[in-house]
């Protein structure tokens, strides 16, 4: 890490942790952002602007934390999904005027939509530390967050089609606030039961004996741990619980 991103990576962490961030978020925005600057050949600076701007991009709006689902006529809405159905979500939901602003702590989508106005918008997901982020800028995309591997970009649609980009009636804001398919749990609990399963019998002695079993039950332990973290990876991490 060279002298210029350490000292903007330092002066962001302070700046969030005066604001209320987690340690443990402003932690790993340090090190996405240090991560990005290894391989961007530009400074944090060029490419976020300047360190007290982002801050305030990072923190605005804390308040809405708090929202569990709108109301009638409401325009602010917080949701949640897998990483398998996110993308299709976001275009749908963009298409319904809904502005993502930011990824809260838990890692929902912070929504609003102009009550008198809703424009329609244009999402992205792409790899944190990516290629193409200079690209990406000059076309227009804004990143609204980070999480994990992924970095997520919105643009209105406005910027594209002009007028054709608002809404004269939108839908309803949606009930639902968490997308995480059933499949998912269902894999996960055959998983942790499979590994639990082998460990009572190793722990019994039963069958353990024969070289061929053992190797079976080595087998099954560790394919129920990489299906339950991979199913962790997929839901939990965005699983408001």
């Amino acid at each position: 890490m060279t002298g210029k991103t350490s000292a903007y990576t330092d002066r962001l962490s302070a700046l969030l942790r005066e604001r209320g961030m987690p340690p443990a978020r402003v932690e790993e925005l340090a090190g996405e952002l240090a991560a990005y600057a290894a391989g961007a050949g530009s400074s944090l600076e060029e490419e976020f602007g300047p360190v007290a701007e982002l801050a305030d991009q990072l923190t605005r709006g804390e308040d809405a934390d708090a929202v569990d689902e709108p109301g009638a006529g409401s325009d602010t809405w917080v949701w949640t999904a897998d990483a398998l159905q996110e993308v299709g979500l976001l275009a749908r939901f963009g298409g319904q005027g809904w502005e993502a602003e930011r990824l809260d702590r838990l890692g929902r989508f912070v929504c609003r939509r102009d009550r008198e106005h809703p424009l329609r918008w244009a999402y992205r997901r792409e790899t944190t530390g990516g290629p193409g982020r200079e690209r990406l800028a000059t076309e227009g995309w804004e990143l609204f967050g980070t999480w994990g591997p992924f970095a997520y970009f919105k643009r209105s649609e406005a910027a594209v089609t002009g007028p054709a980009a608002r809404l004269t009636a939108p839908p309803a804001p949606p009930r639902r606030r968490v997308y995480i398919a059933p499949w998912i749990f269902v894999t996960l609990a055959v998983a942790v039961v499979l590994a639990v399963a082998t460990l009572l019998l190793g722990g019994f002695g039963a069958g353990l004996t024969d070289g061929a079993t053992l190797a079976g039950a080595l087998a099954g332990l560790a394919g129920g741990g990489l299906l339950g973290a991979w199913a962790w990876r997929s839901a939990a991490r965005r699983h408001a619980g």
